[in-house]
């Protein structure tokens, strides 16, 4: 089982503990029922403290079926038995003062339930409310990313589209018959990368801010012409071995993905024969892609820290497959390639379907 399976059934922790500390009232009560000839006084006691734990026990149940992410379900479930123990130390702490000083106890066991259950909820609740804040504040940090990338789209990659179709529409503009004027063909192709992302970017927003609307993805064709498009653009050869076909469930925000990882493995790469090789593998149940670079590979203190913002380039290329991979439900990660450089692993769910045509 792995850690977020054991997350999500981190509840049933709280479940527990409710049913347990129900059953020690029910079975302290009884045995006052028993003992003394008036039952309003333990029947009103198991009131105060078997209704709270029965809450308890519901509570577990409630965040077990709840919508939380698993780290979430986890750190609700710590602050709930956190709080229990806490007020449980206090309370017992108090009979150990009394104790300490000779005074005789009445009844611990009453207050001690009270306490425990309590604190459960108290900390429950607390737990809670500080998750979905956390929530908030990732969700919030996850929309301004995902601004700032579409700027840095618009401002960057688009601008420099739209420079080199105003370049060839001068020299056209000039004389279409002189020697070296300006390629329609250069300019049709830049107006459609220009609108592909302008298009693609509205799709990365939705990824980003975890709205995604995912659809079967033949991956193989965007990294052939990914590849082909940095082999034109820069002095790297790009070797690659594909399949056939390997459909994805994602989006056209994969090509951000395919295209960052390869702009990442020349830009840093300061090998005299800079060589990037790319590899797709169709698996049962993922679809798995490594960008391999012969560059002067990442340190070990800095492979935790390349996907966050700000790291892996301007702009946050890396921090931008993180998300985009978590996104469609996949993982990625980096390994020391052999002899120099980097690989990076990128697992997407294979999708059931065909792409559409």
């Amino acid at each position: 089982m792995d850690p977020d399976q054991l997350r999500e059934r981190s509840p049933l922790l709280v479940l527990a503990a409710g049913v347990v500390l129900f059953a020690a009232a029910v079975a302290h009560h009884g045995q006052e029922l028993s003992a003394l000839e008036v039952s309003t006084g333990p029947l009103a006691a198991l009131l105060l403290d078997g209704l709270p734990a029965l809450g308890l026990a519901y509570a577990g149940y409630w965040l077990f079926r709840s919508e939380l992410p698993p780290w979430g379900m986890w750190t609700t479930v710590v602050w709930s038995l956190s709080g229990t123990l806490l007020l449980v130390g206090v309370m017992g702490a108090t009979f150990l003062v009394r104790l300490s000083e000779g005074r005789p106890l009445a009844e611990p066991v009453f207050p001690l339930l009270i306490a425990a259950e309590a604190g459960g909820i108290a900390g429950l609740a607390a737990g809670y409310y500080n998750v979905r804040a956390q929530a908030d504040a990732r969700r919030s940090r996850t929309a301004t990313n995902a601004l700032a990338f579409i700027n840095n789209l618009i401002r960057h990659d688009l601008r420099n589209d739209l420079n080199v179709i105003q370049g060839h529409a001068d020299l056209l503009s000039e004389s279409a018959a002189d020697v070296g004027a300006g390629d329609p063909a250069v300019v049709a192709e830049k107006t459609d990368e220009a609108l592909s992302r302008i298009e693609t970017s509205k799709v990365i927003a939705d990824t980003l801010i975890g709205d995604p609307d995912l659809e079967p993805i033949d991956l193989v064709p965007v990294v052939a012409e990914m590849a082909a498009r940095i082999s034109n653009t820069v002095a790297a050869t790009v070797e690659t071995d594909l399949p056939d076909s390997a459909v994805v469930s994602a989006n056209d925000g994969v090509q951000s993905v395919v295209d960052n990882l390869l702009e990442n493995a020349v830009e840093h790469n300061d090998a005299d024969d800079p060589r990037v090789a790319v590899a797709v593998t169709a698996g049962h149940d993922v679809v798995r892609l490594t960008v391999t670079d012969n560059g002067p590979g990442i340190p070990d203190e800095r492979k935790e820290t390349v996907f966050e913002p700000g790291e892996g380039g301007s702009g946050g290329g890396l921090s931008l497959v993180y998300t985009l991979v978590t996104g469609y439900g996949g993982d990625v990660w980096i390994e020391d390639a052999e002899p120099r450089g980097t690989r990076f692993v990128v697992e997407l769910p294979r999708a059931d379907g065909e792409p559409e045509p």
